[in-house]
């Protein structure tokens, strides 16, 4: 497109938006611009299917990346103590005023029970164990769930999940 063209372009959108205000930038190449969505299909397909209790993906410690792609997504992730470990697990993703915001639980292997939670508008949400505000004691020895999920149903959100187990400290005497 001929730039005589563009500022005629641009003369005739401004007569018609009155006070819009209209920016075109040509010279850049078109994927130049920020992405149509804040996930790509590999982070939303990472462990998957990892919907629901029975299908979580079984980690052990360390550092994963995967997404929430809306829909009420929920992912849940698997994993064992020896019942005298301390557990922190943290995801750190982008809240984007709330389009981003994603929650943190750590279930019971079933999945019924809620024994610690974070839900913060922060840019990461941690769970901890003992060490929260719900949990109090060492886990007993057994298989554990982490739930990430969206505030909300239309949450999009890539995040990194990182999962610590270490040797509890004894108690004091």
């Amino acid at each position: 497109m001929s730039r005589r063209r563009v500022a005629s372009l641009g003369a005739a959108l401004a007569l018609a938006c009155g006070a819009c205000s209209l920016i075109l930038d040509f010279d850049k190449p078109p994927d130049a611009g920020p992405a149509d969505a804040p996930v790509d299909d590999t982070a939303c397909m990472a462990f998957e299917p990892n919907d629901t209790p029975a299908d979580a993906e079984a980690i052990s410690p360390g550092t994963y990346a995967a997404a929430i792609c809306g829909g009420g997504e929920t992912d849940y992730f698997r994993f064992s103590v020896d019942g005298a470990q301390t557990v922190t697990a943290r995801i750190e993703f982008m809240n984007r005023n709330g389009a981003g915001d994603i929650d943190l639980r750590l279930l019971s292997v079933d999945g019924a029970t809620t024994i610690a939670e974070s839900r913060t508008s922060n840019d990461f949400e941690m769970v901890m164990c003992p060490g929260g505000v719900l949990c109090t004691a060492p886990l007993p020895a057994g298989d554990y769930l982490l739930q990430v999920l969206g505030f909300n149903a239309a949450v999009q959100a890539s995040y990194t999940l990182t999962l610590t187990v270490t040797a509890a400290r004894p108690a004091a005497d």
